[in-house]
């Protein structure tokens, strides 16, 4: 049996007609259509968690390096950059492959405002691992300019960001 919340995707997707069905008419669609939406929504929240975790994750760790010397504060600096190249990249990579795949599936949901801001806030949130990137590979070179405010700055800007991105995806308020 489809859920409500199934129905009422269904019910407002495609543009051409093609996916667009009543709760009557559900069960006729191919059943692999909302088996594969579901995996790719899977993988792309997925890559959403490892994504801002890792963000966040860094952030914190960068706002303990002001308070280290010596080689703990390389080693921090060392670890935040690795986590950086492989953790928040492969997760952004993950995260945004599977939403461009659950679009092109879902190709009426362009329509939808949400999705617009949506997109925007996803565009600050790599402005924002950019500039973690840049500010790591600056603090290998001198380490002593690091600002624990900085990088408390840069790890509320990910949580307010992610949060904004949770209310518009479940909320969906236009």
């Amino acid at each position: 049996m489809v859920s409500n919340a199934r129905r009422h995707l269904l019910a407002e997707s495609g543009e051409d007609g093609s996916r667009i069905c009543d709760s009557k008419n559900v069960t006729r669609l191919a059943h692999g259509e909302i088996v594969t939406l579901n995996w790719v929504l899977v993988f792309h929240v997925f890559g959403v968690v490892f994504w801002v975790g890792s963000l966040l994750l860094i952030s914190s760790l960068m706002a303990l390096v002001p308070d280290e010397v010596g080689v703990a504060k390389e080693r921090i600096i060392v670890l935040a950059r690795r986590m950086l190249l492989v953790s928040a990249n492969s997760g952004a990579a993950v995260a945004i492959l599977f939403g461009i795949a659950a679009i092109l599936l879902e190709p009426g949901v362009l329509a939808r405002g949400w999705l617009h801001l949506k997109l925007l806030l996803v565009l600050l949130m790599l402005v924002i691992q950019f500039r973690l990137y840049q500010r790591i590979r600056a603090l290998e070179d001198a380490p002593l300019d690091a600002t624990r405010r900085e990088f408390s700055i840069l790890h509320g800007l990910v949580s307010l960001l992610l949060l904004g991105t949770l209310m518009l995806v479940f909320l969906k308020p236009f």
